[in-house]
C-alpha cells in the first residue's frame, strides 16, 4: 500500500501500532502497559489492522542494515530510550511514514515489493508458468523472472522449496535461483534454499543442484541428492547427510527427532511473531515429534503437557517457556 493511499486515521494507527510494538519489545514493560495496549488494540479496526501490519514487518527488521536494524532490540537493557526511537523509525519508514527512495531500494524495500510474498506463519505453493512448483515457507519474499533464456527465482528474504519440471522450450532454460551469497542452478532436481543472515543453506532432496559463489565465481560445488550445505559469498562449508525430517514445513508441519528443546522452539518462533523463548534450565531437554505450524498456540500447549515445562506468557507476542 503507498503512503498516498493511507488515511489520517490509519497514518495515526500505524504510528501508535509502532511505539505499542517498540514499548512491549523492551524488558520493562508493565502489567498496566500490556492492558492499556490490549485496550487500544480493541478499540477500532483500523488500529488491528495497524498492528498486523507491524507485526508482519517485524521479521524483515531483523536483517535490515546499519541505522535500520531492528538487532537493537537486544540493547533494550543498557540502551532503552534509544533503542525505542530507532525501532520506531525503522518501523514507520517501513510503514510508509517516513524515508524515500533510499529506504525503497534498500534489501527491506526489495522484499516489501517482490512478486511473492508469505506473512509470519503463512506457506503458499504456486505453480510456476514453465509448471514447476515453488513452495515459499514462513516470512519469504521472492521474485519470479523467466525470459526467453532463463527461469530465474531471486530469493530475498525466508525459505523456498523448489520441484523443477522440464522446460518444454526449443531450447531448455536453465533454472536459477539467486541468493545474496550465490547462484544455484537446478540438475533436475527437487530442492530447498533457506536465506539466512550472513549464509544460504541447500538442502537437495531429489537430483543434484550446482552453486557458484558470487564473491569467487571460479568456486563452483555441486551438491547431490541427500546433503545440505551452507555457504557464503566467498566460501563453502562442509556438505551433510540430511535427516529424514527435512523440508517437513512444506507439508506445514515441523517434525523432529532427539531435538534440544531449545533448538526447537527457535525453529517455531518462525512461525510466530514476536518473542518466544527458551529457558536454559529446560533448553537441553529433548524432544521428538510431528507438530502442527498452523497453530503455535497448540504445539506450546503440547510442549506443557508432555514435558516438565509452563508456558509463561507476558501477551500474545512475549512467551517463555520455563520450568514447570
Amino acid at each position: 500500500m503507498k503512503t498516498s493511499s493511507l488515511t489520517d486515521k490509519q497514518r495515526l494507527a500505524l504510528k501508535m501500532a509502532a511505539q505499542w510494538f517498540a514499548m512491549l519489545c523492551a524488558d520493562d514493560v508493565t502489567p498496566q502497559q500490556n492492558q492499556k495496549w490490549q485496550q487500544w488494540l480493541a478499540q477500532d479496526e483500523d488500529h488491528r489492522w495497524a498492528w498486523q501490519r507491524v507485526e508482519s514487518l517485524q521479521g524483515q527488521l531483523s536483517r535490515l542494515p546499519g541505522k535500520f536494524s531492528y538487532q537493537t532490540l537486544n540493547q533494550a537493557r543498557q540502551q532503552a530510550d534509544v533503542t525505542r526511537r530507532r525501532v520506531l523509525k525503522s518501523l514507520l519508514v517501513l510503514c510508509g511514514l517516513g524515508g524515500g527512495w533510499k529506504a525503497w531500494q534498500s534489501p527491506a524495500g526489495q522484499r516489501l515489493r517482490a512478486d511473492t510474498r508469505t506473512a509470519t506463519g503463512e506457506i503458499k505453493t504456486l505453480r510456476l508458468a514453465d509448471n514447476s512448483q515453488l513452495s515459499l515457507n514462513t516470512a519469504s519474499a521472492v521474485d519470479i523472472r523467466f525470459t526467453a533464456t532463463q527461469r530465474l527465482i531471486r530469493l530475498h528474504q525466508g525459505e523456498i522449496s523448489i520441484t523443477t519440471a522440464r522446460d518444454n522450450q526449443p531450447v531448455p532454460r536453465p533454472f536459477l535461483v539467486d541468493t545474496l551469497q550465490g547462484r544455484l542452478r537446478a540438475l533436475g532436481t527437487e530442492f530447498i534454499v533457506r536465506q539466512q543472515d550472513d549464509a544460504t543453506t541447500l538442502t537437495v532432496l531429489k537430483h543434484a543442484v550446482e552453486i557458484t559463489l558470487h564473491d569467487r565465481p571460479s568456486d563452483i560445488l555441486r551438491v547431490s541428492e541427500g546433503h545440505a550445505v551452507r555457504f557464503t559469498g566467498n566460501r563453502f562449508g562442509s556438505v551433510v547427510a540430511i535427516t529424514s525430517d527435512a523440508g517437513s514445513w512444506t507439508n506445514g508441519v515441523l517434525s523432529v527427532s532427539d531435538w534440544r528443546l531449545a533448538d526447537m522452539l527457535t525453529e517455531l518462533s518462525r512461525y510466530r511473531p514476536g518473542h518466544l523463548g527458551c529457558d536454559p534450565l529446560v533448553a537441553n531437554l529433548r524432544i521428538s515429534g510431528t507438530f502442527p505450524l498452523k497453530d503455535t498456540d497448540a504445539v506450546l500447549n503440547i510442549l506443557s503437557r508432555t514435558l516438565p515445562v509452563k508456558i509463561q506468557m507476558v501477551t500474545r507476542y512475549w512467551v517463555d517457556v520455563v520450568p514447570a
